[in-house]
């Protein structure tokens, strides 16, 4: 095995057909794709200072492994994580070629022992593994837990009326809620579900709706969510021109959009990333009626898995019973478990001061 390493935009950016060479050949995720990674560092990653940190190895020449890293600067503190940093990618993960000859152990020891050596991080931070990642295994043996999460999914079998009778098991009025939202609205006016390529015309009217609904639920929750940081409202519209996996839909009601999502179909798989909707339709919820379409398309083009990704959000329960389970990992050293220390006293403060909001005086 030899292994390279890069940390210049020019280096990223030649190893790119080789990258994509790379996901044709194991079974990557959205977030290990060469367009969504590059694309985040040149956007968001730029602005948040981070610094390339991505580990090749080859064998006779031929890219069979690459560790997406980057380094991130919080507090003094120099963090290993994923290309993505710390709040873009779901599912955390190397590319793997299952033909390669080493095992992904000793690429995954190979690639952070040169990482350490090279780029003199502080702590590695690897967030959302899925537990049916083949690095989970050796991340699990050679670090600490931090916390843990679940990502819900749809396995798409049989036929779309088959799946939404099936709810019935778990979740009894969810179709027949469904059904009658879609009634309602479409008494109130021509109701119309649309998929919106990113270089259609279209795209820039449902972008600017997504955005605004995006920011007016920041505004009213007090949360300031990851499109309000440095650079993440750029990369997303730089994904929609570029990144032709992106997946853009909406709801219209006499041609004024009421609901979007900003998603990615990548490998027969809906990442259910983003979605959104006006509020002045909340009554009509909107957006279980877009996730209704959304199932029923994924249905008809045959995808496989139609995935909520990260979050055990109420409202993607109410489509499945199914979920896989995440881990994200630090250094098992000292500042690594200081790190968790520290972090796990913040989470329950935050809990504690969120409890007394809720208490009525």
């Amino acid at each position: 095995m030899q292994y390279e390493l890069i940390t210049t935009p020019e280096g990223l950016a030649l190893i790119g057909a080789e990258w994509r060479e790379l996901e044709a050949r194991c079974p990557a995720h959205l977030f290990q794709s060469y367009d969504f990674a590059a694309s985040w560092y040149a956007c968001a990653g730029k602005a948040s200072k981070a610094v390339l940190a991505v580990a090749v190895c080859r064998e006779q020449g031929v890219v069979r492994a690459i560790f997406p890293g980057c380094v991130i600067s919080k507090a003094g503190v120099k963090f290993l994580t994923w290309l993505g940093g710390f709040f873009a990618v779901d599912y955390g993960d190397v590319l793997f070629d299952p033909s390669a000859s080493c095992e992904i152990e000793a690429f995954l020891e190979g690639a952070l022992t040169l990482l350490r050596e090279k780029t003199g991080y502080h702590l590695c931070y690897l967030n959302n593994v899925r537990h049916d990642s083949p690095a989970y295994p050796y991340l699990k043996a050679c670090f600490r837990e931090f916390r843990g999460d679940v990502a819900p999914y749809i396995k798409l079998q049989g036929g779309f009326d088959t799946y939404l009778d099936s709810l019935k098991s778990f979740r009894k009025k969810q179709k027949s809620d469904t059904l009658r939202q879609i009634k309602r609205l479409s008494e109130a006016g021509q109701l119309e579900f649309n998929i919106v390529s990113g270089r259609d015309t279209g795209a820039s009217e449902l972008l600017e709706a997504f955005f605004e609904q995006k920011r007016r639920r920041f505004r009213t929750s007090g949360v300031h969510g990851v499109l309000m940081m440095p650079g993440y409202e750029e990369f997303y519209r730089d994904q929609a021109l570029h990144n032709n996996a992106v997946h853009l839909a909406c709801l219209t009601l006499d041609g004024k959009i009421i609901a979007t999502h900003v998603g990615y179909l990548y490998n027969r798989r809906l990442y259910y990333l983003m979605p959104s909707y006006d509020h002045h339709y909340g009554g009509y919820s909107p957006g279980r009626v877009l996730a209704y379409y959304l199932i029923r398309e994924c249905f008809e083009q045959e995808v496989e898995v139609f995935d909520f990704c990260i979050g055990s959000e109420e409202y993607k329960y109410e489509w499945t019973q199914d979920d896989v389970a995440i881990t994200s990992f630090v250094s098992d050293t000292l500042p690594g478990r200081l790190f968790t220390l520290v972090k796990r006293g913040k989470i329950r403060v935050d809990e504690f001061l969120r409890s007394l909001k809720g208490i009525k005086t």
